[in-house]
């Protein structure tokens, strides 16, 4: 099977200054759903986490040099025997009034970010990708994953990379069955960081769910040594004791960055930002489950039967999936993690760091990403 592997910069000024189209053809209805998945897990090995004094001992134990033969806070269980539950899903189902392709993208955030991540409330004719998406006649689904938002709150030591892609499964099957709206000709998973690896799981897991795949904040390249680094600058603390008004309800297994000034190492690139969007970044931070950055370690991504066409789009100086750096990085294995796609491309985006939809030229993003769905007939 033929495949097409291509990595650019898009460096035109018209990309960075384009505003998203006005929205008042938006409908959009709010949703909380049960879902009955079932999947297998990893457990915690080590002790709860209670303090940030254990935090940061945590953090230390991670980013030794040896971690790898001597820390091992997820472990796989002693039997192989899948875990059945029920969770409940908040997300927003958006559809343009008129003029709709029949396409449906299924938006699933990464960590660190809500639902929002894809339409916040700040300037949102330059940083609402649902807003890009109905204008360009897309309709979305975007939701809040397990333990974030407004979704079921479970144990930061139960939420990880198996559980959340059953999920995203079961909202596939809702979407295609109609349950939003009517059913869609085609569906397309859209996701960013941790979202965009659930994504991945998903399709090894099932190559047949979807049509096509948009994968941000990712890079196959990416080592452990890259995610301790990041852990490491985020200075993580437990989100409880952060905030409590917020995340008093949580357990010791959430977490948060420790100031804005983390938020912009790991997510931005200065000069690259608005600080006032920055600002809004980290009011509206979510804690970010240990074991789910954990479970990206054991998590199969290989899509060897998956024939839809896939973009991988990081930004250029990408700390998180490349350590600040993506030009020449992230085109590594991708033919072997799809090799039946028709279409696999690697796209690295100018002047942004790892969050591309919260960068100056976010607009310029969304754009490639349509175009890509547009060039493979979706």
């Amino acid at each position: 099977m033929d495949y097409i592997l291509t990595s650019f910069l898009l460096f035109t000024a018209v990309v960075r200054s384009t505003p998203v189209p006005a929205t008042s053809s938006r409908s959009c209805k709010d949703y909380s759903v049960p879902l009955n998945i079932t999947s297998l897990n990893l457990q915690w090995g080590i002790d709860p986490i209670e303090t940030n004094e254990d935090m940061a001992a945590f953090n230390a134990e991670w980013g030794r040099r040896d971690s790898a033969s001597t820390f091992h806070p997820a472990v796989l269980p002693s039997n192989s025997t899948p875990e059945t539950a029920v969770y409940t899903i908040s997300g927003t189902y958006c559809e343009p009034t008129s003029g709709g392709n029949g396409t449906v993208l299924l938006a699933t955030h990464g960590a660190g970010y809500g639902r929002n991540y894809w339409d916040p409330d700040i300037q949102p004719e330059n940083y609402s990708f649902v807003d890009y998406a109905l204008a360009e006649g897309y309709s979305i689904f975007y939701y809040d994953r397990l333990g974030v938002g407004e979704s079921e709150i479970v144990s930061g030591y139960v939420s990880q990379v198996s559980n959340q892609a059953a999920i995203l499964t079961e909202l596939v099957k809702l979407i295609r069955s109609g349950t939003f709206s009517s059913p869609p000709a085609k569906v397309v998973l859209l996701g960013h960081s941790f979202g965009s690896v659930v994504s991945n799981v998903a399709l090894h897991n099932d190559p047949a769910l979807v049509d096509a795949a948009l994968l941000t904040g990712l890079a196959y390249e990416a080592t452990g040594v890259i995610g301790a680094i990041s852990n490491q600058a985020k200075q993580n603390r437990l989100a409880n004791l952060y905030e409590p008004e917020r995340f008093g309800k949580l357990d010791g297994g959430f977490a948060v960055w420790v100031d804005i000034y983390s938020a912009i190492e790991n997510f931005f690139k200065v000069p690259f930002f608005d600080e006032e969007v920055v600002q809004w970044a980290q009011d509206n931070q979510q804690p970010a489950a240990l074991l789910e950055n954990l479970s990206i370690g054991f998590a199969n991504v290989s899509s060897p039967a998956f024939t839809g066409p896939v973009m991988i789009m990081c930004g250029e100086y990408d700390f998180i999936a490349c350590g600040g750096y993506c030009p020449g990085f992230i085109d590594a294995d991708i033919h072997e993690v799809f090799p039946a796609s028709k279409n696999v491309v690697a796209y690295v985006h100018p002047d942004s760091g790892h969050a591309i939809n919260l960068s100056l030229n976010a607009t310029g993003a969304f754009q490639v990403l349509g175009n890509f769905l547009k060039e493979n007939g979706l």
